[in-house]
């Protein structure tokens, strides 16, 4: 039991890793500044 979670505690990180970078990615390639459209939102509040 302790190799199969270590195993897939180890597959983990490349999910992870793969994960911020297509979230990374989709942030740089979509229009608009997210910072700026965050301040709008807690200004309508």
């Amino acid at each position: 039991m302790v190799v199969y979670t270590l195993r897939r505690l180890i597959q983990m990180i490349p999910a992870l890793l793969g994960i911020v970078v297509i979230t990374f990615m989709i942030s740089r390639v979509l229009p608009g500044d997210p910072a700026a459209m965050l301040g709008v939102s807690l200004l309508r509040q």
